[in-house]
């Protein structure tokens, strides 16, 4: 399989404010703020290896599996690193002998929510030599999916050394933390907080396409645009498809990933069955190509071996996709993504994610018809294309 760029910046490729925010002092509460494709999980991944370097017990939490894996490939050998809510649920028991509390199960899916009342009351009966042992310096991405009480609870646990990346514009979650909440949980001043605010990830059409779905939150302001620069053509393209025409859909996907198979596409789908819906359209499809891609979905209890260093074609549900980033980025039927008119700000949130996940061009598919969703879309077209087939 072809292989694509991979890896980590060296220190002296940074910026002048990503270089601020590396060199803080490894003692001490830290909270980097900024939008898509400033670095912050690839300064958080430099930081982790600097406690690694020296030899710390250091813990580099994330938000879910498939960020924990492609951080871990992007990080290179021996990275310490774990989900945040299934490593607070194991340290939980180590420092309380008892599991953390939850609360009844999710209707739907079964899920059971950490219950941090009962939490909070449980550390406060701690004895103080349960709370007097060394902990280990966390490195925490995508720190506004937490909620605001994960912080406070580390905090009340005894740990000193946190350093957090995060921003309050990508929150795709239901429990999630705001820049002042995690301040606040974390003690830190808001003059103290870094902000990065250059895009060294997406081409100008990209960014410039997300940029139309910030919300205007002031506490994270949206990245500098970057220079127009030759891809200053390729504008982003929306396709309206009848539903009977899947097949058709998945075809492009393959001849578009068969012009350049370095490239690692990402088909980012509103739900599993749209997931399901495209995966099963790019594995059956009868086309002729030059190259065999690899096409992977990872979901649930699946979770397929992919590998961020090569080319290949990826399909997740817009939950997996924070903290990722793809050559190319395939908006799979946003006709199904919930669109609430009363908060038409949640669904620009999520569209801002996903948007920015892609590098260098995106596409998004929608099946013909009028759909809510499109008052968030963008009309100008030189901003976003549209076409039917």
């Amino acid at each position: 399989m072809a292989k694509r760029r991979f890896d980590l910046p060296g220190i002296q490729d940074l910026s002048k404010e990503q270089e601020a925010a590396r060199a803080l002092p490894k003692a001490g509460q830290y909270l980097i703020v900024g939008g898509p494709g400033t670095g912050k999980s690839v300064l958080a991944l430099i930081r982790t290896r600097r406690h690694q370097r020296d030899g710390d017990d250091y813990l580099f939490l994330v938000y879910n599996h498939l960020l924990n894996r492609a951080s871990g490939q992007l990080f290179g050998e021996g990275l310490k690193s774990e989900t945040w809510i299934g490593w607070f649920r194991k340290m939980f028991r180590e420092a309380t002998g008892k599991p953390a509390p939850s609360l009844p199960p999710r209707p739907g899916n079964g899920f059971r929510d950490i219950d941090w009342e009962g939490v909070e009351t449980m550390i406060q009966s701690l004895p103080d030599s349960a709370l007097a042992i060394d902990r280990p310096y966390l490195v925490i991405d995508e720190g506004q999916d937490m909620p605001p009480q994960f912080y406070e609870s580390l905090v009340n646990l005894g740990f000193e050394n946190l350093f957090v990346t995060a921003d309050q514009n990508q929150q795709i979650t239901d429990d999630n933390s705001s820049r002042r909440d995690i301040e606040n949980g974390l003690g830190v001043n808001t003059a103290d907080v870094k902000e990065l605010t250059w895009n060294y990830r997406n081409r100008y059409p990209v960014a410039r396409l997300a940029r139309e779905f910030y919300t205007g939150d002031p506490a994270s302001p949206p990245p500098d645009l970057p220079g127009p620069g030759p891809s200053a053509s390729t504008v982003p393209r929306l396709y309206s498809y009848h539903p009977d025409y899947l097949d058709t859909v998945g075809r492009r996907i393959l001849r578009l990933w068969d012009r350049d198979p370095r490239q690692l596409i990402g088909v980012i789908a509103p739900n599993n069955h749209v997931r399901e819906r495209y995966l099963e359209a790019l594995q059956s499809a009868d086309v002729s190509l030059e190259n065999s891609p690899s096409i992977e979905t990872f979901h649930g209890d699946h979770k397929a071996d992919v590998v961020f260093g090569e080319g290949g074609i990826l399909v997740i549900n817009a939950q997996a996709c924070k903290g990722l980033e793809f050559d190319t980025v395939i908006l799979a039927d946003i006709d199904e993504h919930w669109f609430n008119p009363r908060d038409p700000d949640a669904a620009r949130r999520r569209f801002y994610v996903m948007v920015a996940r892609a590098i260098e061009r995106i596409f998004l598919f929608m099946k013909k018809g009028e759909h809510p969703i499109e008052k968030i879309l963008p009309k100008d077209r030189s901003i976003l294309q549209r076409e039917e087939f």
